[in-house]
């Protein structure tokens, strides 16, 4: 129990900046196990967005609430998949050839088609955010849980799917870590877990929320693995990131939408 204890935490460190015991230490066999809890590690962050966003609203405008809520999440993360959205944006928006968007995605720097991705998407969540909480602010404390569970969730059927395609000698990456670490028994708990808080968080908004939240979010990933397998052959850690931001947007899109505010 120690020692997957040790593989939660390792989960826990690599995507958040919260801080664990150092008794935890490093070990690449328990970061590899790790990636089953990206979900739960979506509820942690999501659970952390939520509470902000819930003690803005009662200060703040909606849009202020969610703009805030989602700097905290962005904090706690460490910008960590937003960073990883720019970089795929100036790759595949920059480069055509499959070495050039790797190199692309590489560089540090932010170019125009990653700037703009970014405050696009930025924009979008705050947006969809402050439109849920306008309409009822105990619903966007739940799709904050959903939307960054479900998005945690996403890296698990890419790993499990698609080779990760940086050379081996390369420095940094970071996908490596987790190029072929994603087994079917970790796929399946990974999956169960987002399966199991989505419907307990969006049990107030009836199934028909559920089924929605859970399709739009396979269906997003699915056709990221496809662009990704088209235009690179696999996937990155650029790539995993992306794709998480994509799912957690569309989250918030399919929660604000007429359709469930009816």
């Amino acid at each position: 129990m120690l020692d997957e204890l040790r593989v939660v935490l390792t989960a826990v460190m690599f995507l958040t900046r919260i801080p664990c015991p150092r008794w935890v230490g490093y070990d690449p066999s328990h970061l590899a196990r790790s990636t089953a809890y990206f979900p739960l590690v979506g509820v942690i962050v999501g659970v952390a967005g939520g509470g902000v966003l819930w003690a803005a609203a009662g200060v703040w405008p909606p849009f202020v609430a969610a703009a805030l809520s989602t700097a905290a999440t962005v904090w706690l993360t460490g910008a960590f998949h937003e960073d990883a959205l720019a970089d795929s944006c100036d790759g595949f928006g920059g480069g055509w050839e499959k070495p050039q968007v790797l190199a692309i995605m590489k560089d540090s720097r932010i170019g125009s088609y990653g700037a703009v991705g970014l405050v696009l998407a930025l924009l979008a969540k705050v947006g969809a955010l402050a439109a849920i909480t306008d309409a009822h602010p105990g619903t966007a404390v739940r799709a904050l849980v959903v939307a960054h569970t479900l998005g945690r969730w996403s890296s698990l059927p890419l790993i499990w799917a698609l080779p990760y395609v940086r050379p081996d000698e390369e420095p940094g990456a970071k996908g490596r870590p987790f190029a072929a670490s994603v087994t079917a028994p970790r796929l399946a708990a990974g999956t169960l877990t987002a399966v199991l808080v989505t419907a307990l968080a969006l049990a107030p908004l009836g199934r028909a929320a559920i089924a929605a939240a859970l399709a739009l979010a396979a269906l997003v990933t699915a056709l990221a693995a496809r662009y990704f397998r088209r235009r690179l052959g696999g996937m990155t850690g650029d790539c995993l990131g992306a794709a998480n931001q994509m799912v957690e947007l569309t989250t918030y899109l399919l929660l604000a939408s007429a359709w469930l505010r009816r």
